[in-house]
């Protein structure tokens, strides 16, 4: 199990340009789940040896180079479920239409948990 875990992980990024052909969940499964394993024990370990620009340096580089991985990963999976690739970009869209929602919505009159109402205070 751990091998095939292993593994997986590794061929997530052996194919992260390859939007072709098909992923099955497991293989995703355990690619998230070392992924998240690898981030914690490399973020750990960089902290104890690296200057903090060099961590932040990697850790930018190791997120770009993750989020390509889990776009393949994704393309693949949707290609498993007879769905096309494309539908990746409803999470970017969808997160785009939440906050842009969320921008113009209805204030709380008055005082709220997060401080007085900018609309009547400041005058």
């Amino acid at each position: 199990m751990l091998n095939k875990a292993i593994n997986s992980w590794l061929n997530g990024y052996k194919k992260i340009f390859c939007y072709k052909g098909r992923s099955t969940r497991s293989e995703f499964g355990y690619f998230i789940l070392i992924q998240i394993i690898a981030s914690m024990f490399f973020t750990t370990i960089g902290v104890k040896i690296l200057p903090l620009f060099l961590i932040i340096l990697c850790l930018v580089i190791f997120l770009i180079v993750s989020f390509l991985a889990m776009l393949s990963y994704n393309v693949r999976r949707l290609h498993d479920a007879g769905m096309s690739g494309w539908w990746c970009l409803a999470y970017f869209i969808a997160g785009a239409v939440l906050i842009g929602v969320s921008l113009v919505m209805t204030p709380t009159p008055g005082a709220n948990q997060y401080g007085p109402d900018p609309r009547t205070s400041s005058k």
